[in-house]
């Protein structure tokens, strides 16, 4: 018991260091994190992939996952460059599974670390949420996953404190930010198309980016339209 209470706070420690040395990094080296960047050097970067395919996929996973688990504000972006650097179907293995495993391991150290702390300053919001998963279960996690507005590291922390199991957190999250993923691999793919500024905004990458907005609204109007259709049923069986 003791040594589980002397371990939080070094867990935390290492925590805060990580993520401390992560936000350095980022900012020293935050030209090599824009766009002007990825279209002047991702040709050059696929080159130099292309001689050692696997390692630098696995790099780009593990810095992915990293990320994911800091939750830094960078993963959109890191989406596109990967987009472009591998591919559509390896872009999405790769982004896919180092998000929703980088958001359960979030999401364990917000339960384990941070219970107590997230039940008081988020009460308002975990009420919501509890709300909504005894009303439509596992589906309100997915319809939450699919809609970017709300922050990923938000989600981590307060689903953290709710009862939901870690393997339905990974499993759901996975599927929910699925579609987002795609869209932004795709996106990534269409770089190569790009050979100036003024095709950045070309009818795909427009037509994706449009796409991550609106899907999650039309994922909630067919779900309440089931609903609505499997109560009328139990209404007629009444």
């Amino acid at each position: 018991m003791l040594f589980k209470l002397s371990l939080k706070p070094i867990i935390f420690l290492i925590i805060l260091i990580l993520f401390i040395t992560a936000i350095f990094i980022l900012f020293q080296n935050q030209e090599l994190l824009s766009f002007k960047f990825i279209l002047q050097n991702y040709i050059n970067l696929k080159k130099v992939i292309s001689t050692q395919f696997l390692y630098y996929y696995l790099l780009f996973f593990l810095i992915y996952f990293s990320i994911s688990v800091l939750s830094l504000p960078v993963a959109g972006l890191l989406s596109l460059l990967i987009g472009a650097l591998f591919g559509f179907i390896p872009g999405i293995l790769l982004t896919s599974f180092a998000s929703s495993l980088g958001a359960l391991v979030s999401f364990l150290i917000a339960r384990y670390l941070f219970k107590s702390f997230i039940e008081q300053k988020f009460s308002k919001a975990l009420n919501k949420i509890n709300k909504g998963i005894e009303e439509n279960g596992l589906i309100y996690l997915f319809f939450v996953r699919m809609t970017p507005i709300f922050p990923f590291f938000l989600i981590n922390l307060v689903f953290s404190v709710t009862k939901i199991s870690p393997l339905s957190f990974y499993w759901v999250s996975q599927l929910g930010m699925l579609f987002g993923t795609a869209l932004f691999i795709n996106a990534g793919t269409q770089i190569s198309n790009i050979n100036s500024t003024q095709d950045i905004f070309n009818k795909y990458v427009i037509i994706s980016l449009i796409l991550i907005a609106i899907m999650p609204i039309l994922i909630k109007k067919i779900i309440n339209f089931i609903k609505g259709k499997k109560n009328e049923r139990v209404s007629q069986i009444k």
